[in-house]
């Protein structure tokens, strides 16, 4: 852990003291929260995972993944909106979490995400050779009486 004075956007967050100041302000924050926060400094910019944020907010405890979704949202509440009207975190689906720059452009933020699926098994392939067809239970009984029908027509 870094234990210097860190400055973004309008915040000091000065971990050696257990404080985070808006403008010179101290900011309400708990101790889990100010590790959180310094975790994503410390990342500058990149993405910091849902275990490392665990073991850095909870050191040696085993913790439900809830109450870091809920430290999360009390540290976005605290620090409010960016100038540029986003969020300071962000969230990189299942994965983690990042503190998003003030003034980066929208494209950096989403360069970030995962580009693949979760789970590249639940793609199946699809053959142009295959004809679609109709496979609901209503389709196929409509289909056999009218084919009942015609061909009693034809009798």
């Amino acid at each position: 852990m870094m234990e210097s004075r860190r400055a973004f956007g309008q915040f000091v967050l000065d971990p050696a003291r257990g404080l985070l100041l808006r403008h010179g302000e101290s900011v309400a924050l708990g101790q889990r929260g100010l590790a959180l926060l310094e975790a994503l400094l410390d990342a500058d910019g990149g993405i910091v995972s849902k275990t490392e944020l665990m073991e850095r907010g909870w050191p040696g405890m085993i913790v439900e993944e809830s109450n870091l979704t809920v430290q999360i949202a009390a540290l976005r509440k605290a620090l409010g909106a960016a100038p540029d009207g986003r969020e300071w975190i962000a969230t990189v689906p299942r994965v983690g979490y990042r503190l998003v720059e003030p003034g980066a452009r929208s494209g950096d933020a989403e360069a970030a995400l995962p580009t693949r699926p979760a789970s590249p098994s639940c793609l199946l392939p699809i053959s142009a050779a295959t004809p679609a067809r109709n496979i609901s239970p209503m389709a196929s009984s409509t289909t056999s009486s009218r084919r009942s029908a015609d061909s009693g027509a034809l009798r």
